[in-house]
């Protein structure tokens, strides 16, 4: 006799609680296993003061400003191709002049 065959909805739910235990498993395994958080500086924990430094803010009033027509811009100097030993052009072919029988005459 043949078994009948669970319906999908029950296999669904075994998956999924089978996978909600292996889950919450491994997320205890890595709290857990986890070294602790890093030490960090106390300076760098303390509260930041919300006051504004006045005089650091008179100090940037009292800064030269410079005009976008003040500013020189720089020189650039274009850079030359490196040469990667392989050429991008055919070199000349070389021809050959054939000589005349004058030329070729002893005088």
């Amino acid at each position: 006799m043949r078994k009948p065959k669970a319906p999908h909805l029950v296999t669904v739910a075994i998956f999924t609680t089978i996978t909600t235990i292996f889950w919450i498993f491994f997320s205890l395994y890595r709290i857990l296993a986890t070294e602790s958080l890093p030490k960090v500086d106390p300076k760098l924990l303390e509260p930041l003061n919300p006051e504004l430094d006045r005089e650091a803010l008179n100090l940037l009033e009292e800064r030269v400003y410079f005009e976008e027509t003040d500013i020189t811009k720089p020189f650039f100097v274009p850079l030359l191709p490196i040469p990667t030993g392989i050429s991008e052009e055919p070199p000349p072919e070389e021809t050959v002049e054939e000589s005349t029988e004058s030329a070729n005459t002893p005088i």
